[in-house]
């Protein structure tokens, strides 16, 4: 089917509250749009449970993807006993300070490492002639998607740090907070998502767990952007 609207969102990091707000805003019609969500829904926010329960009331539902992100990827290995100080050393303390006090705690979690396991790495949509590409965090120009390296998906910054990209492809990553970069004048970015080569690669995080950072999505189709109410920090490194 076409689309009317394809629309990524990126990354939520435990800010439930903010994300509503944004949510709110997009008024999504399943029967008419594709939503992406670029991975990277717990952690660092406070709110982290309220983020993981509204995944998984939602995750299968139709023209909703959620790809996984290396926040969910590490929240997934310290699950299963695997570098878990690497996870709470990167914002996984402020999910566990959500999940204190849970009812069903462990099911609650099996069913969350079960919902992470399923999520794609990428996703590619065709539309109107334009091949549209969506990951976490970025990719290997040149190399066909799915031939990329997990790593690379779930954790490089190359791909939004370069200078330029001249793939045909239209690539939308988050990962790399926008209010972060700066570029060869030094000049430090705001917390809108930034479009560069054309708008053939959109970088979506907008440092959403930031004081007055915004959760961001955009409609690759006609690049509209919405945002999040912006409210005081939520939560923390």
């Amino acid at each position: 089917m076409a689309y009317r609207r394809i629309l990524a969102v990126g990354d939520i990091h435990g800010n439930y509250q903010k994300f509503l707000t944004l949510w709110e805003k997009l008024a999504f019609d399943p029967a008419q749009d594709l939503v992406v969500f670029l991975g990277d829904y717990t952690d660092r926010g406070k709110e982290s449970r309220q983020v993981m329960e509204w995944v998984m009331a939602h995750f299968g539902m139709e023209h909703m993807v959620f790809l996984r992100g290396n926040h969910d990827e590490m929240m997934l290995a310290a699950l299963m006993d695997v570098e878990r100080d690497l996870w709470l050393q990167n914002g996984g303390g402020e999910t566990c300070k959500s999940l204190r006090g849970m009812d069903d705690l462990e099911a609650f979690l099996k069913r969350w490492a079960k919902t992470i396991q399923k999520m794609p790495l990428y996703l590619e949509v065709e539309q109107g002639g334009q091949t549209y590409w969506f990951m976490h965090a970025g990719l290997k120009p040149g190399v066909p998607l799915a031939e990329q390296e997990p790593e690379t998906l779930l954790w490089d910054r190359d791909f939004a740090m370069a200078d330029t990209y001249d793939g045909k492809e239209v690539v939308t990553v988050g990962h790399t907070p926008v209010p972060y970069l700066a570029y060869d004048s030094g000049e430090k970015l705001g917390n809108r998502p930034l479009l560069r080569d054309g708008g053939r690669r959109i970088l979506l995080d907008t440092g959403g767990f930031l004081a007055g950072g915004r959760i961001s999505a955009i409609d690759v189709l006609t690049k509209r952007i919405w945002q999040s109410d912006s409210m005081p920090e939520l939560g923390g490194w």
